[in-house]
């Protein structure tokens, strides 16, 4: 009796390695099937002119059950310096909270239109920050009611799988599940793309995609009243 007990002290830890050592293997797998999403975009442009904004582009991944795309809300910022919001493109996900800091020596007055994200932080001055919350999945564009010229983008996908391209076209998108998804390629001056592609465990690489810019024609926004900017120009601060 006393050996046999012994015996079945000793078989004890040997099966809760034997568990852990399965769990572990099952971590492994996971991580393992997962991979990162890279390529290069371009954007063609009308004869003669030049991209200079590609750094823009968001490049995203949509599952094919979206329930499986879980995000969670962020805060982020962009800034007001002179003149110009910094950066002019922001990803963030649906609930996500957008500050506005004034770094510039004046006022501005920050507004969005689009429905889904309409918002009005009104005159503030440097060193003070507002924010604005985007509840719903869109391109929202952000303009100053004081500086005509001032516009961002603050881009709310649905999705945890996101990049901004680099300098050079390039983007890499890390810890993408295996599986079918759509990707999506945004871009302020062209119809977004859409592509089906399925990941690997191991990722998807060499996804060179191509959007068209040479519909795109510049259009003057709207103040916040939806009236024309004073014509004269000159920006009161």
């Amino acid at each position: 009796m006393h050996a046999r007990y012994r015996d079945s002290k000793r078989t004890r830890p040997l099966g809760r390695i034997a568990v852990m050592a399965a769990l572990l293997a099952g971590m492994g797998a996971s991580a393992s099937a997962q991979g990162a999403v890279s390529g290069r975009i371009t954007i063609t442009e009308r004869p003669g002119e030049e991209t200079t904004d590609i750094a823009n582009t968001v490049i995203y991944l949509v599952p094919q059950d979206p329930a499986s795309a879980r995000t969670s809300p962020q805060r982020v910022d962009i800034a007001m310096k002179e003149r110009s919001f910094m950066p002019r493109v922001r990803i963030v996900t649906p609930g996500s909270r957008v500050d506005f800091p004034n770094q510039d020596p004046f006022r501005h007055n920050i507004f969005s239109t689009t429905p889904g994200a309409v918002f009005d932080l009104g005159l503030y001055p440097a060193g003070q920050s507002k924010d604005a919350h985007f509840r719903r999945a869109g391109a929202f564009p952000v303009y100053c009611n004081i500086h005509p010229r001032m516009t961002a983008f603050v881009v709310v996908v649905p999705s945890p799988w996101f990049a901004m391209a680099q300098e050079n076209g390039s983007f890499r998108i890390a810890n993408v599940p295996a599986g079918s998804y759509t990707l999506h390629v945004w871009h302020e001056r062209a119809a977004e793309f859409e592509r089906e592609v399925t990941v690997a465990a191991g990722g998807l690489g060499g996804n060179d995609l191509t959007i068209d810019a040479r519909g795109f024609r510049f259009a003057q926004h709207k103040n916040k009243f939806g009236r024309e900017y004073d014509k004269t120009g000159r920006d009161r601060y």
